[in-house]
């Protein structure tokens, strides 16, 4: 097993803690303000800012400037304080000067974009302005957290969405049950609470690398190689990333049409929704497979042990797959349950729950491909290499436009998680063969035999919940129901019936098979203290 799949497994356990939290966050969003206008507007005002965090914290801003504060730190800890210094105070003028043209043209374009009613698109440009200082702290955190992943240093880093997570709990928790506002009112102070945490989360981060002695020394050189290097790999990577996000960006606005041409469906935040789920395993398994890779790839090839790194992929690829195909076929099958129990109460009905189950299915079916598509993207930066990826993700943009202009007449809001989700098994697809471009063969013969090794665990568990599903959760939905539990606690507590004997006749099959990955967890589990 690869030293980057052993660190992920610690990383992914903090991921776990965030997504937790981010499942209650979205619990409380649905029964705050459910799928109406409101909640819809709140979507697409999030989505701006949160698509340039993807983007650039989570993306290629940090992965483009690990690679460099590598090289910068062989001159030693000065020249890389220097270096990131450099990049810091050219970062944050650029993200000040985006966010002003984001607030002069927001008023013309959005509206246009998102159609509607003029008070939902004044809604929308409001919560945006709001918003949208998100991209000024999440970007310059990313430094601050790209500092200590270069150094494996991986927990501090890990709280930035925790805290995120806390700013929305501490308002649904601590003011909301205390107050009678109404739902506008509710909407603007959680969006001010979210920028609160977006300035918590940067303060951490800047106050870690500080006190491990790595602080950034500010300058406002402007000329420091760095700056030219940092933005020349990033360029390719971002326009290439941004395919991804601008697809994620035109998803939403076609929810808009629908949700506007088909009244009371929902569309919007069905969609959010649904991503948010399979962002749950794809977070987790994904991220933290990404961010431990990277340096571990960069180590490597510092020693030039290009033999090495097929062998790192291997481990990393083979531990996604083995983590997200169980969840993915999980979410499909039980999509119906898992909406109801974490969503089901207040402003959220059967009726949103319906509009949300076939887009979760559809998004389901790409699991492993988004969380392998970011490992393989890893790999392409460790060899500063962001234009190939530019050109798979140009693709199958294009791809992606394609399907959802021709089934979304057919499929309705339906048809852009199913495009979603080809256009990420297409880029997969294309991400792996491209790879024999750097001397590096994609291991086909080892990863195909870790799938297959698969299959008998994933039916056996397949097997089992379909069967719940059909022949036992409504009679347990009733039986639970006639003893005075909610309909949502009641769904909570079948669905734990469901997943958790899943769970366990998945992973003992696999300990039977001898599968490397379950003896890893095993080990971190159980081994002596």
């Amino acid at each position: 097993m690869s030293q980057a799949a052993r660190r992920s497994f610690a990383l992914s356990f903090y991921t776990l803690i965030s997504r937790i939290l981010g499942v209650f966050r979205d619990h409380f969003m649905a029964v705050s303000f459910g799928t109406g206008t409101v909640a819809s507007a709140f979507s697409v005002a999030y989505r701006l800012p949160n698509m340039f965090r993807n983007l650039l914290a989570e993306g290629t801003l940090s992965q483009s400037f690990m690679p460099l504060y590598s090289d910068a730190e062989k001159d030693g800890v000065v020249a890389a304080r220097k270096m990131s210094g450099a990049v810091l105070s050219f970062l944050f003028v650029i993200l000040l000067s985006f966010v002003v043209i984001v607030f002069t043209f927001s008023p013309f374009a959005l509206p246009i974009l998102v159609g509607g009613t003029p008070e939902y698109s004044g809604l929308v440009v409001e919560l945006t302005y709001i918003l949208f200082f998100l991209i000024v702290t999440a970007s310059l955190s990313s430094i601050y957290m790209a500092i200590s992943n270069v150094k494996n240093r991986f927990f501090v880093p890990s709280l930035s969405p925790i805290i995120l997570n806390l700013s929305y709990l501490t308002v649904f928790l601590g003011i909301f049950p205390f107050v009678d506002w109404e739902l506008l009112t509710k909407v603007r102070v959680l969006c001010f609470a979210i920028v609160g945490g977006g300035i918590i989360q940067l303060g951490v981060q800047a106050w870690y690398v500080s006190r491990n002695g790595e602080g950034p020394i500010f300058s406002l050189n402007y000329k420091h190689p760095a700056i030219s290097k940092i933005f020349k790999l990033m360029l390719p990577a971002a326009v290439g990333g941004g395919f991804y996000q601008l697809g994620l960006l035109v998803d939403i606005f076609l929810a808009n049409y629908v949700q506007n041409t088909n009244p009371g469906l929902g569309a919007v935040v069905s969609l959010d929704y649904a991503q948010r789920l399979v962002q749950l395993p794809t977070g987790i398994i994904g991220v933290a497979l990404a961010t431990t890779t990277l340096p571990a790839l960069l180590s490597s090839l510092k020693q030039n042990k290009h033999s090495e790194v097929p062998k790192e992929m291997l481990g990393v690829l083979g531990f996604a797959g083995f983590l997200t195909a169980p969840a993915a076929l999980g979410i499909g099958i039980l999509a119906g349950p898992i909406l109801d129990s974490i969503y089901y109460g207040g402003r959220w009905d059967h009726l949103a729950t319906e509009t949300t189950i076939l887009p979760l299915v559809f998004y389901s079916l790409a699991v492993p491909f988004y969380s392998m598509n970011k490992v393989l993207i890893s790999t392409y930066y460790a060899f500063q290499d962001t234009k190939t990826p530019l050109r798979v993700q140009a693709f199958t943009f294009s791809l992606n436009l394609i399907l959802n202009f021709s089934l979304i007449f057919f499929l309705k809001h339906s048809a852009i998680a199913l495009s979603s989700a080809v256009s990420t098994v297409v880029t997969w697809t294309l991400l792996s063969n491209y790879l024999k471009k750097h001397e590096v063969a994609f291991p086909w013969e080892g990863f195909l035999s870790k799938i297959a090794k698969l299959v008998l665990p994933l039916l056996a568990m397949a097997a089992f919940l379909f069967f719940y599903k059909e022949m036992v959760h409504s009679q347990a939905l009733t039986f639970l129901s006639e003893k005075g539990l909610s309909y949502a606690n009641s769904s909570r507590i079948s669905l734990c019936a469901a997943i958790l004997p899943g769970m366990a006749i998945f992973f003992l099959i696999s300990l039977l098979l001898g599968l490397e990955e379950i003896r890893l967890i095993a080990g971190k589990i159980f081994r002596k203290k």
